[in-house]
């Protein structure tokens, strides 16, 4: 059976990112809940838009497909770009800090819209039947399941919805915060790198190459001196 990926790619991986075992069952975990969320979340607009009310109005169902689509997106195409296009070179963790919070940022929002206006608020119970036991769908029954069964639909797939989405949310901070601690790294490692030639220039208060170039040239004897020849006296001033 061949490898998902070659010897070299687990190397070099293990070599930028000790931590990408751990990333990569994030991104996996990630996709997984994205795209459940992203189907019930579908459903709940599509059922909603078919009895109640139009796509503009119904926004607390389709404004959590943003986050959710994004998530589903960039997770698996940065972990196999990783693996196959760059084999094991990491993408520069700027790129995981932004997405990362973009997507924890818009679900945030997201999920509190979601629960503060979803359908499952309007449930209630059969509170009179008739004689014949038959039920009378207006004043307090309006909203009962028999009465309205789509809402009582709707409010469970948004229960489940907004369960998938909240634990998006989580590890999708999680991976926000490790994208933070390896760009701070990555930060550390460039200004290591350059310490050197910082601290030649704040020793000679210049380029060091620009006072390489100023320098003399290094002493030479003539060429016209005999060799062996004795040399000539200096004269000393006084």
């Amino acid at each position: 059976m061949r490898p998902i990926f070659s010897a070299e790619t687990r190397r070099r991986l293990q070599e930028h990112d000790p931590k990408w075992h751990v990333k990569a069952i994030l991104q996996l975990i990630c996709t997984i809940l994205a795209f459940n969320a992203l189907i019930l979340f579908a459903d709940a607009t599509a059922i909603t838009n078919k009895y109640y009310v139009t796509a503009y109005n119904n926004w607390s169902d389709w404004m959590p497909l943003f986050p959710v689509l994004i998530s589903l997106i960039y997770n698996p195409v940065t972990f196999f770009l990783v693996l196959r296009r760059r084999r094991g070179k990491p993408i520069h963790p700027g790129w995981h800090v932004g997405f990362h919070f973009l997507i924890w940022a818009l679900g945030i929002p997201s999920i509190v819209f979601s629960v503060g206006w979803g359908w499952f608020w309007w449930w209630q119970p059969v509170y009179y039947r008739y004689r014949n036991g038959s039920i009378p769908c207006r004043g307090y029954n309006f909203w009962s399941e028999p009465c309205e069964p789509a809402i009582y639909t709707v409010g469970r797939i948004e229960i489940a919805a907004n369960v998938f989405l909240g634990l998006l949310i989580i590890f999708e901070f999680a991976l926000f915060f490790l994208a933070c601690v390896a760009l701070h790294k990555h930060r550390k490692a460039i200004r290591q790198s350059r310490m050197p030639a910082r601290l030649s220039q704040l020793q000679y208060n210049r380029d060091p190459e620009a006072h390489a170039a100023d320098q003399p040239p290094a002493y030479a004897p003539s060429q016209e001196q005999t060799p062996g020849a004795t040399p000539s006296p200096v004269t000393k001033y006084s």
